[in-house]
């Protein structure tokens, strides 16, 4: 759960988007990197399914207004 002080709103987050919301602080949001940090020891993903599911969660994120960076 994330309190956004700005809005006054309160979203509850999956694991995904709260631990990308972590590390959007620490280093640029590029989906490739950031699947394979996040996903590297999940050998049953399909191809793609990584960045996809990363790229979601970021762009869920954004709509939420939780994040202002543009991804790359």
């Amino acid at each position: 759960m994330v309190f956004d002080q700005a809005s006054g709103d309160t979203h509850f987050l999956d694991a995904l988007a709260f631990e990308l919301l972590e590390l959007a602080d620490s280093q640029p949001l590029e989906v490739e990197p950031l699947s394979r940090l996040l996903f590297d020891d999940a050998p049953t993903l399909q191809d793609g399914e990584a960045e996809f599911r990363v790229h979601s969660a970021l762009r869920h994120l954004q709509a939420l207004g939780l994040l202002h960076e543009q991804l790359s």
